[in-house]
């Protein structure tokens, strides 16, 4: 993140003893703070839309590699690891209102602030607040996968 960098909050449940920080399900993923311009897509389905942020994990970007011998020792081959975290939010919508989400939150994650106005978006499931019309609920989701690369 780049200081000055707009920032959105996601507020999907109370910040208590069973808070996580990563989970596969969303669970207990309950306040997050995250750049707008780490936005990479946002997509939608029924009654839900998805944004996705880049770099926005635990992990630094990077390889893990290895020199290996086939079988018979005859050829080497390098084996590459990367791991990946991938975090995302899901908002969810009213029933027939994703395409208007879509455009509104674009809207919202694209708008340049006035001189003075300090206002972050903060989308609050707790507080039924959200910045743009149309959505219901907000998970939060961070996921760790592993790729080998041969």
């Amino acid at each position: 993140m780049i200081v000055g960098d707009k920032l959105m909050v996601f507020h999907a449940g109370a910040v208590d003893s069973s808070s996580v920080t990563s989970a596969d399900d969303g669970v207990n993923i309950d306040l997050c703070a995250l750049p707008a311009s780490a936005i990479t897509s946002v997509f939608a389905e029924e009654d839900f839309v998805y944004v996705y942020f880049k770099e926005a994990g635990r992990f630094e970007l990077g390889v893990a590699s290895t020199i290996e011998q086939d079988s018979d020792d005859t050829t080497a081959f390098v084996k590459e690891t990367k791991t990946l975290e991938q975090t995302f939010v899901r908002l969810g919508v009213n029933e027939g209102t994703e395409a208007d989400v879509v455009k509104d939150f674009a809207a919202l994650a694209t708008a340049s602030g006035t001189a003075g106005n300090t206002q972050v978006p903060v989308f609050d499931a707790v507080n039924s607040s959200f910045p743009i019309n149309n959505v219901t609920s907000v998970q939060i989701r961070r996921h760790l996968t592993g790729h080998a690369l041969l």
